[in-house]
């Protein structure tokens, strides 16, 4: 066996392992929440060391912060090509932007259901907050271009893209967070997330008024999100 390949073997291992932390980890976070899940429960989990433990991850604060990046990865990764996409224009972008994240959740409900009923333990608080953080950051850089874009096309009368971006962002992780929140208490019974829609609208009219958009231009949400979602949660209880 050459060298370059002993060495390739050694590195896969590494990331092998690093892996099966990170997900034994992520379970007992979204089981227990992060505050009750302490670095000694996760090696008793796994039955390694220490020693072990901290080869592969400097803190539990580390580990958190590679559970956020999976999280927004996937998100991220979906916006990115609307973004570079010079065939769409401005207000195009955004509004895809918006269709495409609404259509992941919808498909995705199961899944971000199990997720966000973890995320809302109170012991999962540094969680929720570092991963709403992450999310921010590597969505501003990507939403800032596509509002410069539309200064330069005239149709968004704003000054700063980057500070606009960063206030219709924290915007929207507050309706996300409301929404989440009637998400949970209303799963038993989803015809009665019908007042969603008020708020979602709201939102879509705020930031139009906000980039000073043409009127009824924005579409920041599908009319049928609501009814695709209640679908989605009725599938789920048969």
């Amino acid at each position: 066996m050459g060298k370059d390949e002993s060495m390739g073997r050694i590195v896969k291992k590494a990331q092998e392992k690093r892996k099966e932390i990170f997900l034994i980890a992520q379970d007992l976070f979204f089981k227990y929440g992060n505050a009750n899940t302490s670095v000694q429960i996760i090696i008793d989990e796994l039955g390694i060391s220490k020693g072990a433990f901290y080869h592969y991850f400097n803190s539990k604060i580390e580990l958190l912060d590679c559970i956020s990046d999976l999280l927004t990865s996937d998100i991220i990764s979906k916006i990115k090509p609307i973004v570079n996409n010079t065939d769409l224009n401005a207000i195009e972008k955004l509004n895809k932007l918006y269709t495409v994240t609404s259509n992941y959740k919808t498909q995705n409900l199961d899944i971000i259901y199990t997720i966000t009923k973890a995320l809302f333990k109170k012991e999962n608080l540094f969680l929720r907050h570092n991963l709403n953080n992450k999310l921010i950051e590597k969505t501003i850089p990507l939403m800032t271009r596509i509002f410069q874009q539309g200064i330069d096309e005239a149709v968004f009368k704003i000054d700063t893209p980057m500070v606009m971006t960063r206030i219709i962002l924290l915007f929207g992780i507050s309706r996300a967070e409301h929404n989440a929140k009637l998400l949970l208490q209303n799963k038993d019974d989803p015809d009665s997330l019908e007042d969603l829609s008020e708020y979602l609208a709201l939102y879509q009219l705020s930031v139009e008024r906000m980039l000073g958009a043409p009127e009824d231009s924005i579409q920041a949400f599908d009319k049928n999100f609501i009814n695709n979602v209640k679908q989605k949660l009725n599938d789920l209880h048969v």
